[in-house]
This record gives C-alpha cells, structure tokens and sequence, in this order.
C-alpha cells in the first residue's frame, strides 16, 4: 500500500460512520502503537471528532432546526443523513443540499411535516444566500417593452429568491425562536412552544429572498403567489394573466396582472 492509499484509507476510517472494530487487522497493521491506546481506539478518537464537528457545522447552518429538536435528536438526524450522504470536497454550505429529500423519506423524521417544513426554509436560505447579484428590473425597463410584446414576454426571476407554502405559521415561530436564542443561558432543544399550525385546510404562502446579504421570508397573497409561480415556470406573460383569470374570476385581470407586475419590480424580483 503506497502514501496515497494509506491517507485515503485512513480518511475512510474517520469520515465514515462504521464499526471499526471490524477493520481491527488493517488498523493495527497500518498504525504505529502507542503507550497509553491500542491503534483501533485512536483511530475510534479521530472518527469521533469528525462527526462531532459535523454536527456543530451543522446545527450553524440550521439554527432553527437544530434547536427545534435539541442537540441528541438533531445528531441523530445528522448522523443518520450522513451515512447515506457523505460529504463531499467542496463548500461547507453544501452539506445539507440533500437533507430535506433525506428526511421526507426518512421513517420518523418524515413523519414530522413541521420539521420538513423547516428544513425546507433554511435550506434555502443557504442556498439562496450563495447565488450571484444581478441587476433589477426597473419601471423604465419595462416601458421600454412594446406593449404588443407583453404577452409573450417572459418576464425573468433574480436567482435570489423562491417560493414555499405551509400549513403552520413560520413567521410567528421564527420570532419566537429568535426571541428565545436571544436569552441568556437558553440550552438547545429547551424551548417550550411547538410550531403553530393554522386551522385544517389553511396555508400560508411565502417569499423567500437575499436582501442587502440578509436572509428573509414574508407572507404572500394568493394572487402573488400564483403570479411569481408562473414566473418561476417560465410561462408568457398571457399564460400567467390566464392563471389569474382562472383562479380569481371575479376580479379585473389586466388591473391585477399589471399591479403584481409592478409589485414584484418593486420587490427586485425579476431582472432585465
């Protein structure tokens, strides 16, 4: 066995969640001994650490979560998502690119829509946080367009937001968890309240977007978020005035269509 294959073996050891009894042989004929340790536990130790320190990687990138679920639940999730998702060389914000796929499929995480809910949202605020700055869009822009080509424009999103529904009221269990970080001597997982939920068959609708390098997310009316849905989709502008039209026919669609047009230039969601 050359240099390079005892590094990779060795870094297989340490980043892998295994047994490593099982590789007793290998260690011992790798590794030199030492006094005070057999060579399996030392190995043991560095294995340890590594995910030690994933999981603290973890829980800054998914505050919320992490305290959510409070430190040995958390671990267990991370641990569990690891071992079918090793991490690979690259940025640490890409940890958790597969975590929410991980955990809808997951035998009991799957079975908490709350805790899907909030990995969805942090995880796009990772990645979302990490996509290039592009100009906006601006009313002037926009007059310039004929207005005979409106209807086949395609009106193009900044790469800096997206869209989620849920049934429970993120907003007011984000604030509530801030507010509880924000106290002194707050240990994970203590927090006393649960993720509220609306009333059966409601939702609420969100936005969430980078401004000024700053996370966020805010309620959206249903006519904004079937809008900014077609605009996500790719569709013409006339495909998502005949959304509109199918979902709300007892409004003004030109009024409407134009006003969220507008709204959403303000925003600095779309691009020129």
């Amino acid at each position: 066995m050359n240099w390079e294959q005892e590094q990779q073996q060795f870094w297989e050891w340490i980043t892998q969640l295994r047994d490593l009894r099982h590789d007793d042989q290998q260690i011992h004929t790798l590794m030199a001994p030492h006094a005070a340790i057999d060579t399996v536990a030392a190995v043991a130790i560095y294995n340890n650490a590594y995910h030690q320190r994933l999981i603290q990687t973890a829980s800054e990138l998914y505050p919320v979560v992490y305290h959510t679920l409070g430190h040995d639940v958390f671990a267990s999730l991370w641990l569990d998502y690891t071992a079918a998702f090793p991490p690979e060389p690259g940025p640490m914000s890409r940890l958790g690119e597969h975590l929410l796929t991980f955990t809808r499929e997951h035998a009991r995480f799957g079975q908490l829509p709350a805790l899907l809910d909030l990995i969805e949202l942090e995880t796009a605020f990772i990645r979302l946080y990490d996509q290039p700055d592009v100009p906006a869009m601006s009313r002037q822009h926009l007059l310039a367009i004929p207005a005979q080509a409106w209807p086949q424009t395609v009106w193009t999103p900044c790469p800096d937001w997206t869209l989620m529904h849920s049934r429970f009221d993120l907003e007011k269990y984000w604030t509530q968890m801030q507010q509880w970080l924000a106290t002194p001597g707050v240990m994970a997982g203590t927090a006393e309240f649960a993720v509220p939920a609306f009333e059966e068959g409601n939702s609420a609708y969100y936005l969430i977007r980078r401004v000024a390098q700053r996370m966020q997310f805010q309620r959206l009316s249903l006519p904004m978020w079937v809008f900014l849905g077609g605009i996500q989709a790719g569709h013409p502008f006339a495909d998502i005035c005949e959304q509109l039209a199918s979902a709300f026919p007892d409004q003004d669609i030109a009024q409407l269509s134009l006003s969220l047009l507008l709204k959403s230039i303000e925003l600095g969601l779309l691009t020129d």
